[in-house]
């Protein structure tokens, strides 16, 4: 291609439809399959809470502020269709309308109960870092409802700090049929943050470190 000065500039119209093409495609393009957001999930090994494709361990100690307009609840049935499980079904709705009553089996699977929500990383290694959460396992469900019992209990008597701030744990069990231990999450409530993340207090104490332990 021949260098012909500022010939070799895009001429404007083309560069506009091309940037809002690039716009349009980014937009439209969900990378990670969660609103670009990476999966959040307790590690079933035991590891602690783990998120990606990686399994990159998250800060022991940070805490997070769920977005509570993002909390959804609803159906998920994984079907074992040979090379992989598949989802078969996915209906979530967000968790101020009603959900649909349970559907039927899917190929002999049965449909589990589901909960999920985005969570913002407010300090440590992690700061700023979005993330998704879903599960349908029974810790999951126990846990996720003692968490909108508080929130409710806060929406009740504050309008403006609703979203709950949590640092990440979890319990076991050891399973007695399969002799194996079992992995529950724990959100441990630290405090309240409004939908900017801003937090009700603005004392921060015992932050954790910048560095990953």
């Amino acid at each position: 291609m021949a260098n012909n000065g500022n010939a070799l500039a895009l001429p404007d119209d083309y560069a506009a439809q091309l940037m809002a093409g690039i716009a349009q495609s980014r937009a439209a393009t969900k990378i990670s399959g969660f609103g670009g957001k990476d999966l959040l999930r307790l590690d079933a090994a035991g590891a602690g809470w783990v998120f990606g494709q990686n399994a990159e361990e998250v800060q022991k100690g940070s805490r997070w502020a769920i977005n509570i307009r993002s909390i959804m609840h609803g159906w998920n049935c994984w079907v074992d269709r040979g090379k992989k499980n598949e989802l078969a079904l996915d209906d979530m709705v967000p968790v101020t309308q009603a959900k649909s009553p349970k559907p039927e089996p899917i190929e002999g699977f049965e449909c589990k109960d589901t909960r999920s929500f985005d969570l913002k990383c407010l300090d440590g290694s992690d700061k700023d870092l979005e993330l998704h959460f879903k599960n349908g396992s029974d810790g999951t469900i126990r846990a996720v409802d003692a968490l909108l019992a508080k929130i409710y209990n806060q929406v009740a008597v504050d309008k403006v700090f609703v979203c709950p701030v949590v640092t990440l744990d979890q319990e076991d069990y050891l399973h007695p049929k399969y002799n194996k231990r079992i992995y529950k999450p724990v959100f441990n409530l630290v405090g309240s943050a409004d939908m900017h993340g801003n937090l009700a207090s603005a004392a921060h104490p015992n932050l954790p470190p910048e560095t990953k332990t």
